[in-house]
């Protein structure tokens, strides 16, 4: 027991403040009671001052502190990986990882005896989640890794126990999907912070595997998961090559057979067959023993529908794992390729802006390249161009008619019959097009929605500067524009701003429109710049300007593409894609085992606006034939649901079925994701020694070799190891209830005192 004081200001202080308080009371107080009997006047002078003294004892502020001592409550817990990585054979003499660990425990078995003398020493295994164990056992077939949700773990228990350190032996690689996912570093930063516990680290295996095995695999695919039938398609494959330096591996694509399939259920992959424009495989000779590259291949979408598409590295003989050598994923392809020819002089801004279109999954973009001004006629066009059926949108730069008439005979004809099977038109502004270019007297003046005079044309490679405003010219949508057509509408939370923010253009062509035509946009002192018609079973738009791509150039991306697609969607009549009355979505469409999958799902009325009235019914079929009902759930406007189960690989198919007003309503909506068939453990065994490395520094240690081990051991014992615990109690003799009544019931009985004697 010790007694403390501890002043509430400097020990001075508080002596004179003491000496002055009861100096007060001895000099004032006296002659104030002086008329009263003597002992009457001891007893109010002695509770006054003992009342002061109170008041100095509660200044200085003592308190009694008792300490104790325990010594039964250390333990040293060590940490043992049994995830499958360890099963990696790339430990000395080719052992594995496991049996490593297992080899490091027995030498240091001594040691660890002399221990557990001393305090408790606790074996604890751990893949996805820890668990305590007499002795670790030469078994390693976790399905992850989850370093710091075992850490975390070791953290919050309560065991009665105090923790005087955690050996971790592992070979650092963290994998583990949600909720096992916590990151390892915050985890051992919060043991040293919340504990003061050290983490000793013994790492295990080697980032080098280049001597572990043939093992050929596919790690990630990138593709457009839309397109349209007829469009190339890019499938760009992450390949790693273990132990195959020197021999030629084979990459293909594998594409569903859905021959007699329903929704539902899953067809036959089968190699994809070569067509003009594709590359559907490849051979490649590993340079390496361990390589990474990237390959890319390609298919033609022939067909609309959903397809399963797989790219595949071709087993060699002696690969034993084989499960990592292909990789699925999802293609939707939509009825009605939109493909779009485009006629342009060399050099121009907007084609070269325009064509980034054709990186979209909608949109497939061939050119026509021509030599500017006169030398355009040297130019000859071929008739397949225009043969039925090959385009959807034909667009027309800078190019005069006298073009199109060279050689293979009137090519305007042609394409005036492709207006006619319902192609649609554009013509881009420009000094050699229009009446300028001699459409006037062509078969697509009646198509465009301008009005043409033959007189306007001029001889190939001059100008009229009569027919062109050479100014700069803000475009803006009327009202018309807005109120009809999708095209103007760039931004549906602010779409005036967004116009109103957009660059001018560099000058125009002098359009008069049609009486049947629409002007969708003019400029800020109504000039016609864009103009639609839609005659028979075409499309057809006229534009004055050519230089949107200044939008793009002043940052204004999104919406000049946004802008483009849409002209052309409505162009091909094909605004209304992908606006199905019931529809779900499952997006990303491949997961990994274990991982949550968010599937989104929603109801459009005519308008296409979201429908709040309807309620949904969500069923999913799992792999092997299991049918789920999901929960919908709501978030603001937004309907999903979420599903966990995802451990089995294969194809997982989701229904959306909707009710309004307790009646179906329009078709159910179907789509499927897939469940990789990946082991986050075996497909990638790299040992991540950095990480030991960083969780040891994060708590003031560094990574112990494990031949080393044992010494480290017995560095504890020779250094003393105490298994003392101290603890101190205080008990504050001034912050306490019998001070505060013993201090009020001496001013009450002096009051009362005086109070008998007439003095209050």
């Amino acid at each position: 027991m010790q007694l403390i004081v501890e002043p509430v200001w400097p020990w001075p202080a508080v002596l004179m403040i003491g000496i002055g308080l009861l100096a007060v009371v001895l000099v004032t107080y006296p002659p104030r009671v002086r008329h009263l009997s003597a002992v009457r006047r001891r007893v109010l002078v002695g509770l006054r001052l003992l009342t002061a003294l109170l008041l100095v004892f509660s200044m200085l502020r003592p308190a009694v502190r008792f300490t104790e001592t325990d010594t039964q409550s250390a333990e040293l817990v060590i940490l043992t990986d049994r995830s499958a990585s360890m099963a990696t054979p790339d430990g000395p003499g080719g052992i594995t990882r496991r049996e490593a660990l297992l080899q490091a425990l027995s030498e240091a078995e001594g040691p660890l005896g002399q221990l557990a003398e001393k305090i408790d020493v606790r074996y604890v295994d751990f893949a996805e989640q820890p668990t305590v164990v007499e002795q670790p056992e030469d078994v390693a077939d976790g399905d992850f890794t989850a370093i710091g949700a075992s850490l975390d773990e070791l953290r919050q228990e309560d065991t009665g126990r105090r923790l005087y350190g955690v050996v971790l032996m592992s070979d650092g690689t963290q994998r583990a999907v949600a909720p096992f996912d916590s990151d390892p570093r915050t985890a051992a930063r919060r043991i040293a912070e919340q504990l003061g516990v050290p983490i000793h680290t013994v790492p295990f295996g080697t980032s080098d595997l280049s001597t572990a095995g043939l093992d050929l695999a596919v790690e990630d695919v990138i593709s457009d998961s839309v397109t349209f039938e007829k469009k190339t398609v890019p499938f760009r494959a992450q390949l790693r090559l273990r132990g195959a330096a020197g021999r030629t591996v084979q990459l293909r694509l594998l594409k569903e057979d859905r021959t007699g399939k329903r929704s539902g259920e899953s067809g036959e992959l089968k190699p994809v067959p070569f067509v003009s424009g594709s590359n559907p495989s490849t051979e490649i000779t590993a340079k390496d023993n361990d390589e990474e590259l990237t390959v890319e291949l390609s298919l033609v979408a022939e067909q609309p529908g959903e397809y399963k598409v797989a790219v595949e590295v071709v087993p060699l003989e002696g690969e034993l794992k084989l499960t990592n050598n292909r990789l699925e994923t999802l293609l939707t392809v939509r009825k009605g390729g939109l493909k779009v020819a485009y006629f342009d002089v060399l050099g121009r801004n907007e084609s070269k802006f325009v064509e980034k279109l054709d990186r979209t999954a909608k949109i497939q973009f061939d050119q026509q390249v021509l030599l500017p001004g006169a030398l355009a006629s040297r130019t000859e066009i071929s008739p397949q161009w225009f043969e039925p059926g090959k385009y959807d949108v034909f667009i027309i730069g800078d190019v005069p008619a006298s073009v199109f008439r060279q050689g293979q005979g009137d090519l305007l004809k042609l394409l005036a019959d492709r207006l006619r099977d319902g192609a649609g038109l554009l013509m881009l502004g420009g000094e050699h097009n229009y009446g300028a270019g001699g459409y006037a007297d062509t078969p697509l003046a009646d198509y465009l929605p301008v009005v043409m005079s033959p007189a306007e044309r001029r001889p190939d490679g001059t100008v009229d500067p009569a027919q062109q405003y050479d100014r700069r010219l803000p475009m803006v949508p009327t009202r018309a524009g807005v109120a009809l057509h999708y095209i103007m509408n760039l931004d549906p939370r602010d779409n005036a701003g967004m116009w109103a923010r957009l660059p001018p253009l560099e000058g125009a062509n002098r359009l008069t429109p049609k009486e049947s035509a629409t002007v969708l946009a003019e400029s800020t002192d109504h000039i016609p710049l864009l103009i639609a018609t839609d005659t028979g079973r075409s499309r057809v738009i006229a534009s004055a300007v050519d230089s949107t791509w200044l939008w793009h150039m002043h940052g204004f991306q999104d919406a000049h593409q946004r802008f483009w697609q849409q002209m052309i969607l409505w162009l091909a009549r094909k605004e209304q894609e992908g606006d199905q009355p019931v529809w779900v979505q499952a997006d990303p469409r491949n997961y990994a085992p274990q991982t949550d999958v968010t599937l989104t799902f929603g109801a459009r009325g005519e308008d296409r606006q979201p429908l709040t009235d309807v309620e949904f019914e969500v069923s999913l079929t799992k792999p092997d034939g299991e049918v789920k009902e999901l929960t919908p759930q709501r978030r603001g406007e937004n309907r999903f649901a979420v599903f966990k189960e995802t451990g089995q690989p294969g194809d997982y198919w989701v229904t959306v079925t909707a009710r309004r007003n307790g009646v179906a309503w329009q078709l159910p909506a179907t789509t499927r994701f897939i469940v990789d068939p990946r082991d986050l453990e075996r497909d990638n065994p790299a040992a991540d020694l950095n990480l030991m490395e960083e969780i040891a520094a994060l708590t003031g240690t560094a990574p112990i070799p494990a031949e080393q081990f044992g010494s480290f051991i017995e560095s504890l014992l020779e250094a003393g190891l105490t298994t003392e615990l101290t603890q101190h109690t205080q008990v504050n003799l001034w912050d306490n209830w019998p001070l505060l009544l013993l201090f009020v019931l001496m001013m009450s009985t002096e009051w009362f005192v005086r109070k008998r004697r007439g003095l209050v």
